[in-house]
Parts: structure tokens; sequence; C-alpha cells
């Protein structure tokens, strides 16, 4: 569902600069989104700290435009971008404990052969990755709702991609906390 809605937002944005129309914060911030959680299947490829730069450099362009032009309607997507940025960085490896039980790499008679792993998967400050995942959930909620109701094709169409990416998004939260 993330490719497809990656793909819709790529080509809107690409439509967007062929026909030499300004692209919108939507259409940038939809994009930058669906490209860095399709990238997130593919580690390795771009590391997470370039990640954590682009979405905090997004989350600063959108910020600003959010007070020049007074709209408030741009924090959404600054909040969003913090979000990505906060995913990429704090998550603990891969390579961290899977199990709160990991062997102590002892094998005499003295002390333990299980220990109690010192930290599990999962984000270095949960309280923040639930208050993004519940975030997303909401967005993802009100997504639909422009996705069924939109005033144009272009408003569902957005709210259409704004859906599948901000229940990913929370999906990505949830699944890994």
């Amino acid at each position: 569902m993330v490719v497809v809605a990656t793909a819709i937002a790529l080509l809107r944005l690409g439509t967007r600069l062929r026909t030499r129309t300004r692209p919108g914060h939507v259409e940038v911030a939809h994009a930058s989104m669906g490209v860095g959680m399709t990238a997130m299947h593919l580690p390795g490829v771009v590391p997470p700290i370039a990640w954590a730069v682009l979405f905090t450099a997004l989350a600063v362009w959108l910020g600003v435009l959010a007070v020049r032009k007074r709209v408030p309607s741009y924090l959404h997507h600054v909040i969003g971008s913090l979000a990505m940025a906060y995913m990429v960085v704090a998550q603990r490896t891969r390579g961290s404990s899977t199990s709160l039980l990991v062997p102590s790499g002892h094998h005499h008679a003295h002390g333990p052969a299980v220990s109690v792993a010192t930290h599990a998967p999962g984000y270095s400050v949960p309280l923040l990755a639930w208050i993004f995942a519940v975030y997303c959930l909401l967005s993802a909620g009100f997504a639909g709702t422009d996705a069924v109701r939109g005033r144009d094709r272009r408003a569902r169409i957005s709210g259409a991609v704004e859906l599948a990416l901000s229940a990913a998004m929370a999906h990505m939260f949830l699944s890994t906390l």
C-alpha cells in the first residue's frame, strides 16, 4: 500500500514540476515520506542519519512556511516529518536482543547461564513513539474522511495518499513498540 501511495505522490509531484507549477507542501511531504518509508524496507541503502537529516530539514522548511504564511495546516506535515526523523533514528538496531532472556556467555559452575537483556528492541523513548503512533492513527482517520468526502478529485486522492502513509506510520510505530 505504501509503494502505491508513494507512486501516486511522486506522480503528482512530477506532474506539478512538468507543468512548471510550483509543488505544494503536501506533494513534497507525501513524496518524501513515502520514499522514506519504502526505503526503510531496504536497510543499508541510505544510512538512517541521512533520512533523519532529510526529515528534520523538511520539518524546519514546513515550520518556516507555517509561520510565514500563517497557515496552521502545515504543522500537520511538520509533525509527520518529525515522526519520520524520530522513527529512523530512535529505533534500536535489529541486532539488539529479541528476547528478554539471553545467554550470558558463562559456562562455569558459578554465575547464571542465562541473564536478563538490558533492553529489548523498540524505541529509545517509548512515550514519544506512543504519542506519534496515536497522532498517526488520528491522522489516518481524518485522511480517510477526506478520501471519501473530499471537495474534489484532487482532495480525495490526497486524502487517500495521506490515509495510506499515516496508517503505515502508525503500524510501524505500534509494531516496534
